[in-house]
């Protein structure tokens, strides 16, 4: 008798991979949902005989999902968790990105995260044990700096919608709850690209941030606790409450003069 069943989207590298790890090892199957077919095949694998469901797709599409719903839904073990976490980055100044890199980014992670959750919320609710619907965010959705103002952006509509998503499940009674992931740098694949910015992010994730599996496991502990924003380090804290202050003074954080018409 296993846990339950964890469902992940984008599952198949990074902190997603790591989810699935994470969740097998404290007795939990898992649905893992990704493009990538055929790396969910060898984590699969890897996993070892009936531990993981495949279900390859894309986020952006609303009848892949249905699809992993179905499969899920022909399980024997509630659904716990759902880990809405497929996200991609694309850095670039707002004055000279292509467009086509804002929509991407809008598709995967913002309606991607709504579809996932209009295909499997409901069925979570149906069930009668308790179960999270987790959001991955990012700490770009507590700032913005120069070169990933669309991707923050993207974030920043995430923290927006998985907190309305809970009022909405609080008011009517659900027994599903919204929570929120916001790691900072994690040492993933999500910066490879190429370009000067993501070479910079790259650099910094390698010296400055966690690892996958140290993120995974934070998740876990902090999502047993109770907790519906899930920060990987104290400092990203203290960076959201210096923004907040800033914002209140009526200065952005990222300024470094005060606008020729106002006075410092």
């Amino acid at each position: 008798m296993t846990a339950g069943l964890i469902a992940i989207t984008g599952a198949a590298h990074g902190i997603g991979e790591a989810l699935a790890l994470e969740a097998i090892a404290r007795g939990y199957r898992v649905a893992l949902f990704d493009r990538d077919q055929a790396a969910l095949e060898r984590l699969s694998t890897g996993a070892g005989s009936g531990q993981c469901i495949v279900c390859a797709g894309d986020v952006t599409c609303a009848d892949d999902l249905n699809r992993l719903r179905d499969a899920v839904a022909r399980q024997a073990e509630p659904l716990r968790m759902v880990f809405a976490n497929a996200g991609i980055l694309r850095a670039g100044e707002i004055l000279d990105q292509d467009i086509a890199d804002f929509e991407q980014m809008f598709a995967v992670n913002v309606s991607g995260t709504i579809l996932t959750a209009q295909a499997l919320v409901p069925s979570m609710e149906a069930q009668v044990e308790a179960s999270v619907f987790v959001v991955t965010g990012s700490t770009s959705m507590l700032s913005a700096g120069p070169g990933f103002g669309g991707y923050a952006a993207s974030k920043h509509a995430l923290l927006a919608l998985t907190e309305a998503l809970d009022a909405e499940l609080v008011r009517r009674g659900s027994s599903v709850r919204a929570a929120l992931l916001c790691p900072a740098a994690v040492q993933t694949e999500i910066a490879d690209g190429g370009s000067e910015l993501l070479d910079k992010l790259k650099r910094r994730m390698a010296t400055h941030g966690i690892t996958p599996n140290e993120m995974a496991r934070i998740a876990f502990d902090e999502l047993a606790n109770g907790q519906s924003v899930v920060f990987s380090s104290e400092p990203s804290k203290v960076v959201a409450l210096e923004r907040l202050q800033s914002l209140l003074s009526g200065r952005f954080i990222t300024s470094t003069r005060a606008p020729e018409t106002g006075s410092r």
